[in-house]
């Protein structure tokens, strides 16, 4: 018993952690009309009119989630919203309507860097139509922004869990900038001495953008069998989708989409170049899964989507480089 309680926190990890939370919540009872529990991209309850709506909150930490010295409040204040409409739109067809906005900030910090991060929070949140409905504000030694959003969708809502045998597995977007990005980031690089392709690297990573409009798009159109988001890693994307839910997939490293600025700055070194589109978080790219019969409708309606996996009953992951096996060890980000 001892040693139990003597293990560090991050013997469990942080998706122990949320099993941990999620195995031992509460119960709902029938009056709190939930659709969705915990474990997914939001929580989902439906009201007595049959709409559902969704609940998703996330947290940035300064010097875990930014450093002030390379991202402008304007920046921190966007991505803090971002996050959180990402989160909407990995359920489909749904629209976010209330933010509510707890704050952290030193007692020293000045307060027109304070109104400039809260002018950014309200100017994206305008241009999702989100109103600002409450929070909190307390002194704290670093800058902390947590923001709860609550969206409504009329439609059916998109889980991770039900992806089956044989479904493609879609994506949106490109891998890999995000985590470039940062790469560059912390070499504390000047800006003059910046190549293009870098600056678009860490433009991915300071200002990420929600899919919600094709998000919207495709589950109006598309039997979406599953979805979540890259933010935290195409590789733990792909496993919220299969194994997760004891199913399994082959994943074609050579259909990963990778934009030409990664390749620039990888020098097209394959290696690197997986090892950020898998690894590298914070993109919030769409990863989903549909019926095969489904794909070429999916093409001409999204012709940019990418086909790079298939969904298997394995229980188990495997990767593919040109029909060659490629053994993959999870090597990104870890919260504990």
């Amino acid at each position: 018993m001892d040693k139990e309680k003597k293990k560090p926190l991050s013997s469990l990890g942080e998706f122990g952690l949320i099993k941990f939370i999620r195995d031992n919540n509460t119960h709902p009872q029938k009056y709190h009309q939930v659709h969705l529990d915990i474990g997914d991209d939001c929580f989902c309850f439906q009201s007595h009119k049959n709409s559902k709506y969704l609940v998703t909150t996330d947290i940035l930490i300064e010097n875990t989630h930014f450093k002030k010295q390379w991202a402008t409040p304007e920046q921190i204040g966007q991505k803090a919203v971002e996050v959180n409409v990402s989160d909407i739109a990995s359920m489909g067809n749904a629209k976010p309507l209330y933010a509510f906005i707890s704050l952290g900030v030193p007692k020293n910090i000045e307060e027109n860097y304070v109104k400039r991060l809260f002018k950014s929070i309200k100017k994206t949140c305008q241009k999702y139509c989100i109103h600002i409905s409450g929070g909190d504000t307390v002194s704290s030694e670093y800058i902390t922004i947590s923001i709860t959003v609550i969206g409504i969708s009329d439609s059916n809502i998109i889980t991770r869990s039900k992806a089956k045998n044989k479904d493609l597995i879609c994506t949106t977007g490109t891998f890999g900038d995000s985590g470039a990005g940062l790469d560059i980031l912390l070499k504390n690089k000047k800006k003059e001495n910046l190549k293009q392709f870098e600056k678009n690297l860490i433009k991915r990573h300071l200002l990420p953008q929600a899919k919600i409009t094709i998000a919207n798009l495709i589950s109006r159109n598309i039997n979406i069998t599953s979805m979540t988001d890259s933010s935290d890693g195409l590789f733990k994307s792909i496993e919220l989708l299969t194994t997760d839910n004891k199913k399994g997939a082959n994943i074609n490293l050579n259909s990963i989409p990778i934009s030409k600025d990664l390749q620039k700055f990888t020098n097209n070194n394959i290696q690197k170049i997986y090892n950020y589109a898998l690894f590298g978080a914070e993109e919030f790219e769409l990863v989903f899964t549909i019926n095969p019969i489904d794909k070429i409708k999916l093409q001409k309606l999204v012709p940019s989507i990418s086909y790079i996996g298939v969904v298997n009953n394995t229980n188990e992951v495997e990767y593919f480089e040109n029909d060659q096996k490629r053994k993959i060890k999870y090597s990104g980000f870890k919260h504990f």
